[in-house]
């Protein structure tokens, strides 16, 4: 283990022998962070993918630079299906540590067959317009599209899922069967699929014992019946069969009552006590599966910038795909995407600074042409709002101070078009416009503090100024 401070190996005591920091607090994060991920591992080894993918989320929320726990999610994520999820992974993975790392590894391997990458995007628009019908009623057009996404990517375990949900609809519940056991080859103990199951399982043994004509072919095999033989015509003749038996002796009967008993018992412990264990087991999954619901609900609000960096992701596959053909085009477009995910990683980490940083490096001037971009950058500049408007204002000032008008004017506009309230940038707006020579636009910027802002410290410099500009 070495110090987050200064690189060096750190010994058993709490303090840093190079540096002297506490590093006490630092080393149970990083234990209990490798203990989640081997937990991770374990099930992982085991095809447990649901239950390690949340072992690893923990990993990487506690210690952001467990890169082995990162990078098996990654593969975790790839396994089951969700390859942008995987991608983003190890993206992330490799900005940590872009020296020996196996992420790098894994999206060589990928990227080196560009028409598989094309598949799976294809695959992750289908499943999006299949979910779209589904959520519309078009429970038929959802259903074949699923079909066709399972059959470019069979190892999508929401694909199954949603397709077991659907013919769980129409009732269709052998066919639902079939789809969630597919799932669960790829993911054994998923919460969800199991819950599925236990739905479907139940289902089909009430329909089982309503059924009136199943009910009856169990009661004539229970009395012996041959069910599958033809009904008696006055012309058949029974044939009696020798029901007599030669008298058994005592010594005999005991023996068969033992043995009936043994038997019994044998019955008791293979049949009875399994089912027990088993009914007990799918309580205790139940129960689990409650809980990661709870928590998955308490962690929607990053789940949700996660999907929009996910959509990102997405996009700026292809958009790199196209910068390959054209080389010097997409230059701008390829920067600000970059700029946007590094900005929302950044503020999911809650560094928030950093976050306004790559914000500041977006170029406005250049337009992107996706609905995700523009939902992402106003959802951040949202939650930025304060921070960012005080920060391009600060840098207006610095800028200003520095003699570098143009740059001054240009923060002090990022400014305002975050916080339009904020009177301070118009003050000094209208003097940077008016030490380039721009009368007019001072005035402008003047005015709008005398009509909007009477109660500004300085309006009466701003009130003197727009008297000045009109003798």
């Amino acid at each position: 283990m070495i110090c987050f401070n200064c690189g060096n190996i750190l010994t058993n005591s709490d303090y840093c022998s190079q540096c002297g920091m506490d590093v006490s607090v630092y080393k149970k994060v990083v234990k209990l962070s490798n203990a989640y991920y081997n937990a991770g591992l374990i099930k992982a080894n085991n095809r447990d993918l649901a239950g390690a993918a949340d072992s690893l989320n923990r990993a990487i929320k506690i210690n952001k630079r467990q890169i082995d726990a990162r990078n098996l999610l990654g593969l975790v994520y790839y396994e089951m299906g969700e390859t942008v999820q995987a991608f983003r992974e190890w993206v992330v993975s490799l900005n940590i540590q872009p020296d020996n790392n196996s992420a790098d590894r894994y999206l060589k391997a990928i990227q080196s067959d560009k028409n598989k990458i094309d598949e799976l995007n294809h695959t992750i628009r289908k499943f999006n317009v299949a979910l779209a019908y589904a959520q519309n009623g078009t429970d038929d057009m959802a259903i074949i599209q699923l079909k066709k996404v399972l059959n470019q990517n069979p190892r999508l375990v929401k694909g199954h899922q949603l397709l077991c949900v659907l013919y769980m609809k129409q009732g269709e519940y052998e066919k639902a069967k079939k789809a969630v056991m597919k799932s669960l080859k790829i993911d054994r103990c998923n919460p969800l699929s199991i819950r599925y199951l236990r739905e479907i399982n139940e289902y089909l043994d009430d329909e089982k014992k309503n059924n009136p004509e199943e009910r009856g072919r169990r009661i004539r095999a229970n009395r012996g019946i041959n069910i599958d033989r033809e009904p008696l015509s006055g012309n058949d003749v029974i044939i009696p069969k020798n029901n007599f038996k030669e008298a058994v002796s005592s010594a005999q009967s005991i023996l068969n009552i033992v043995l009936g008993m043994i038997i019994g018992a044998a019955m008791v412990y293979f049949i009875v006590t399994p089912a027990r264990i088993s009914y007990s087991t799918e309580e205790v999954k139940a129960v689990k599966s409650e809980y990661e619901q709870k928590i998955a609900i308490q962690n929607s609000s990053i789940s949700e910038l996660q999907r929009q960096v996910e959509d990102l992701n997405t996009e700026i596959d292809e958009a790199q795909i196209k910068y390959d053909h054209q080389k010097g085009k997409n230059n701008s477009i390829v920067a600000n995407y970059s700029n946007l995910i590094q900005a929302a990683t950044c503020y999911i980490n809650e560094e928030h600074t950093k976050s306004i940083e790559f914000l500041g490096k977006i170029d406005s001037k250049v337009k992107m042409n996706s609905e995700a971009f523009t939902e992402l950058y106003n959802t951040l500049n949202e939650n930025l709002a304060d921070v960012l408007a005080e920060t391009y204002y600060n840098n207006g000032l610095a800028a200003q101070n520095d003699g570098d008008i143009d740059k001054s004017i240009e923060w002090f506009k990022k400014c305002l078009e975050v916080d339009d309230q904020y009177a301070d940038a118009y003050y000094h707006l209208g003097w940077v416009y008016s030490q380039k020579g721009d009368n007019d636009k001072a005035q402008e910027m003047f005015q709008k503090i005398v009509d909007d802002f009477p109660s500004y410290e300085s309006y009466d410099v701003a009130k003197a100024q727009v008297s000045n500009g009109t003798e």
